[in-house]
C-alpha cells in the first residue's frame, strides 16, 4: 500500500488531496469529495474510505473543506483537477463519494458525460439545487443516496428520488445536517451505514427486506397428568415442546425484574410448524394433519386411556394488508371430528400497513419507513 500526498492546481487554484493506492488494485478509484465544513477525516467519510480499500480499490481524497474556495467555481476546478489526475492513471472503475457541497463537484462531472462506468454514494446531496437533482434524476449511473434530513422525503425533491429505480435512498434518523461539524453519528447507525455501502459496492444493489405474511399451526394433546415419553413412543413422532404439569414456566425473555413464579397447569405434548411466509392455511394444516391422520386411533387410545383433550392452533402473522386464504377443508374437519378436538382456535396478528421494502440495518429509515 501506497500513501501519497500531494497538491493539485487549476487556474491559480491549489488543492490538497491524499491518494492511497493498493499494490492489489484492479483499476479501481473512490474518489472521496467532503462537504464545506466536514473533512475526508470525519467518521462517515473515513469509514467509506476503509471500506473502500477493502475492496480493492485506490482512493483520492480531496482537502478543500474550510479553504474559502468560492463554491459556484469549485465543482468545474475539482472536474478539472480529476481529470488532470486521471491522465496519469488508469482506471476502469469509479466510484465518487459525496457530501453536501461534494455533490455539487459530481453533479458537475457527471453532467460532462466523460466518465464510464461510474456508481455513486450520496450523503445529504444538494437536492435542492436544479444542477445536483438533474444529475441525480436524469444520469441513470447506480446511486446509494444518505438524507440526512427527514423532510428531504417528504419535498418534491426527495419524493422523486424514491421513484428511480437506479437510486437506493435511506434517511439516517436523527441527524438534520450531515455537513455540521458537530454532527454525532452513533457507532450502531455508523456500522449499518459501512455495511450497506460495502453491499452496493459489492452487488450494486441493496438487499431488501420485506416483512411477509407468515403462518405456524400446531397439534396440542393435553391433560392432567400423562407420560409424555410414553405418548411420543406410542404416537412415533418427535415433538416440537413438551410442558409438563407442576413445572415452573420460565420466562421467554430473561429479566432483573421481579417476575412472579408460576407453574403449568396441564402437561402438554406438542407437535407444530415453523412460523412460515405462506398466503394458503391449507399448505401449514396439511403438514401438521398429514403427520396425524394415521395417528387417528392412538391418539384416540392416549385420549381414552388418560382422559386428554386436543385442539389445533393457528397462530397467524399479516404484513402489508395480506389475508391469506383460510379455508378449513373437510379432511380438516373429517381428522378434528375422527379424534373429538376440543377446537380448533385462531390467534391473528395484524401489524401496521407498509408498503415500502425496508433495509435491514440500525439507526436506518428506509425510503423514509422506520425499521
Amino acid at each position: 500500500m501506497e500513501f501519497v500526498k500531494g497538491v493539485l492546481e487549476e487556474e491559480g487554484v491549489s488543492i490538497p488531496y491524499f491518494f492511497t493506492k493498493l499494490g492489489r488494485s484492479r483499476k479501481k478509484l473512490a474518489i472521496l469529495l467532503p462537504g464545506k465544513e466536514y473533512t475526508t477525516q470525519g467518521p462517515m467519510f473515513w469509514y467509506a474510505n476503509q471500506v473502500y480499500l477493502e475492496q480493492n480499490f485506490d482512493t483520492l481524497q480531496f482537502q478543500y473543506p474550510f479553504m474559502g474556495i468560492e463554491e459556484d467555481k469549485l465543482p468545474k476546478l475539482v472536474h478539472e483537477m480529476m481529470l488532470s489526475f486521471l491522465q496519469q492513471h488508469e482506471y476502469d472503475s469509479i466510484h465518487f463519494v459525496s457530501l453536501g457541497l461534494g455533490s455539487t463537484i459530481v453533479a458537475y462531472s457527471l453532467m460532462q458525460d466523460v466518465f464510464s462506468n461510474v456508481q455513486c454514494v450520496w450523503y445529504s446531496p444538494y437536492i435542492h439545487q436544479d444542477s445536483v437533482l438533474d444529475a441525480l434524476l436524469n444520469r441513470p449511473c447506480k446511486g446509494l443516496v444518505f438524507l440526512g434530513d427527514e423532510s428531504d422525503l417528504y419535498h418534491d425533491e426527495g419524493a422523486r428520488l424514491i421513484e428511480e429505480e437506479h437510486l437506493i435512498v435511506a434517511q439516517v434518523g436523527g441527524n438534520a445536517h450531515f455537513e455540521s461539524v458537530s454532527i454525532e453519528i452513533n457507532i450502531e447507525t455508523m456500522a449499518s451505514i459501512a455495511a450497506t455501502i460495502k453491499q452496493f459496492i459489492q452487488h450494486r444493489e441493496i438487499e431488501l427486506i420485506e416483512e411477509k405474511t407468515s403462518i405456524r399451526v400446531y397439534f396440542s394433546l393435553y391433560g392432567n397428568d400423562f407420560p409424555l415419553d410414553e405418548a411420543a413412543e406410542i404416537l412415533g413422532l418427535q415433538p416440537t415442546n413438551l410442558d409438563k404439569n407442576g413445572n415452573p414456566i420460565i420466562p421467554p425473555i430473561p429479566t432483573n425484574h421481579p417476575y412472579p413464579e408460576s407453574f403449568y397447569q396441564v402437561t402438554d405434548w406438542e407437535l407444530s410448524t415453523d412460523d412460515e411466509e405462506s398466503m394458503d392455511l391449507e399448505v401449514q394444516m396439511n403438514k401438521i394433519i398429514g403427520k396425524l391422520r394415521s395417528k387417528v386411533p392412538v391418539i384416540n387410545e392416549l385420549r381414552d386411556t388418560y382422559g386428554l383433550k386436543s385442539h389445533l392452533q393457528v397462530v397467524l402473522h399479516v404484513h402489508n394488508g395480506k389475508s391469506p386464504i383460510m379455508t378449513l377443508d373437510k379432511r380438516v374437519i373429517e381428522f378434528a371430528h375422527q379424534i373429538q378436538t376440543e377446537y380448533i382456535d385462531f390467534d391473528v396478528y395484524v401489524f401496521p400497513f407498509d408498503e415500502n421494502l425496508r433495509f435491514e440495518g440500525k439507526g436506518f429509515d428506509f425510503k423514509g419507513r422506520k425499521l
